[in-house]
């Protein structure tokens, strides 16, 4: 396996970016970059830029909404791989959800932003 090439194809992901997620699952978490955000796979082009535990990948998060990426977090209690999976907004309802420290970026409060996820 070619370690150069993939870092170069995660690096060219996360330049393209304007919209990420930050999925907790289980005992891990991922970052997804997305073209939207629906929490059913239609529609979302979901490409993972960073699978590791909850505080790299939360820090790896806030670093995409200070560089002007839209960041939100959802959650997805499923085994395996689940960039196609059902991803939820209830992080109550998650695993270890008292150890979540979740990334929203902080204009997604903003009035065009109230209608719902899959408006976007």
């Amino acid at each position: 396996m070619d370690t150069q090439k993939i870092g170069r194809t995660r690096k060219a992901a996360v330049r393209k970016t304007s919209k990420a997620v930050l999925v907790y699952q289980a005992g891990i978490a991922n970052v997804f970059a997305v073209d939207c955000f629906n929490q059913a796979d239609y529609g979302r082009n979901a490409r993972r830029l960073l699978q590791y535990d909850f505080r790299t990948c939360e820090a790896f998060a806030s670093g995409l909404d200070a560089a002007g990426v839209t960041v939100t977090t959802m959650q997805c209690n499923q085994a395996g791989d689940i960039i196609n999976a059902q991803w939820s907004m209830d992080l109550d309802a998650a695993p270890f959800s008292e150890k979540f420290h979740p990334v929203i970026s902080r204009h997604m409060e903003a009035p065009e932003f109230t209608g719902g996820f899959n408006q976007l």
